[in-house]
């Protein structure tokens, strides 16, 4: 059971917010979402909604794109991370590097390959 889920540990306030992907084309505002934590895009470039729309995500602004996230006792949330050009959920994490950093990690084929970013907090 994870840490959010049993109560033990109050899950850090900077990890709640809006934070740029490193391109800046996606904004996602994490916040808190049942017992852990859920990320929703609240603003994209007009490239990257194209991409999405051709992909077949319709609305690319107002996706989840970070679910059922629980913090564990390590301060990481777990996961799923929705690719929207892949409409696709992976297994993921996203890990507080700093108050203004956040590494998200996305794998597939138990944790075999995983792709990391590192947001940045901007509100």
């Amino acid at each position: 059971m994870s840490a959010a889920a049993a109560g033990a540990q109050t899950p850090p306030a900077e990890t709640f917010g809006v934070w740029r992907n490193p391109k800046d084309n996606v904004r996602v505002e994490i916040r808190p979402c049942g017992d852990g934590a859920c990320g929703t895009i609240v603003w994209a470039s007009p490239k990257a909604q194209a991409k999405a729309r051709d992909a077949g995500t319709a609305n690319l602004i107002g996706t989840q794109v970070f679910r059922n996230l629980e913090l564990d006792d390590n301060g990481v949330w777990r996961g799923k991370v929705f690719v929207p050009e892949l409409r696709r959920s992976f297994s993921g994490t996203a890990e507080p590097v700093d108050a203004g950093k956040l590494r998200a990690k996305g794998c597939v084929i138990g944790g075999f390959f995983c792709k990391s970013q590192v947001w940045t907090k901007i509100a």
